[in-house]
């Protein structure tokens, strides 16, 4: 058994996507915030940085970051297929798309949202959401290149990493036309909403 503390519009859309996935059996849990930090005390003994989403195992072991809980549930439950078996060759490219996704894309939108984090310097500011999209831009555009053997980051197999990159288009406010500028990101994401465990999970969880 599964719960899901999460909040709409968070980095808890893949997760609960995987969830979904699964098949298992999962409570969600509004986790309330307040500037991005969770108020409620019995919260931050789950996940002390305050962040969603956390996933709770069998009402005991904590785990955070939305890459990690796609991770463990893949390993959880191997006839979801959110993972290629470990023997597969195909094992390594999921291991390079999770990290990549978590470390190289979600950051750079953080360093949009939040540019006073990479500087203290006020008048940095601008020039550190100008290079953030800037950065967007490379990627994404990169990232339709090699898409373009798709629908999927593994080709024609879905994974995990499809879901986390699924959620990250979303957060649009720095470049508002992902689909309509990369058509192999559109046909990804077109591919990972037709199935039906991620609608049932777009039902709860649309971004704001």
């Amino acid at each position: 058994m599964y719960t899901l503390y999460w909040g709409p519009g968070s980095s808890s859309m893949a997760p609960h996507a995987a969830l979904e996935e699964t098949g298992a059996k999962f409570d969600l849990k509004p986790a309330e915030t307040t500037s991005g930090t969770p108020r409620d005390p019995e919260y931050l003994k789950l996940n002390p940085w305050g962040q969603m989403p956390t996933l709770v195992i069998d009402g005991k072991q904590a785990i955070y970051e939305s890459a990690a809980i796609v991770m463990v549930l893949a390993e959880r439950h191997p006839l979801a297929h959110l993972a290629p078996p470990h023997n597969d060759p195909a094992r390594p490219l999921y291991y390079q798309w999770m990290v990549f996704l978590t470390n190289t894309l979600q950051p750079t939108y953080l360093r949009w949202y939040y540019p006073d984090r990479a500087t203290t310097d006020a008048a940095g500011v601008a020039a550190v959401r100008d290079k953030a999209r800037e950065e967007l831009v490379r990627i994404w555009t990169k990232l339709d290149e090699l898409l373009g053997k798709g629908p999927f980051l593994l080709g024609e197999r879905f994974s995990g990493a499809d879901l986390m990159l699924h959620m990250l288009q979303f957060w649009r406010d720095a470049l508002p036309d992902v689909l309509e500028r990369w058509p192999n990101v559109k046909a990804c994401v077109e591919a990972v909403e037709a199935r039906p465990a991620v609608q049932r999970m777009l039902k709860l969880n649309r971004p704001a």
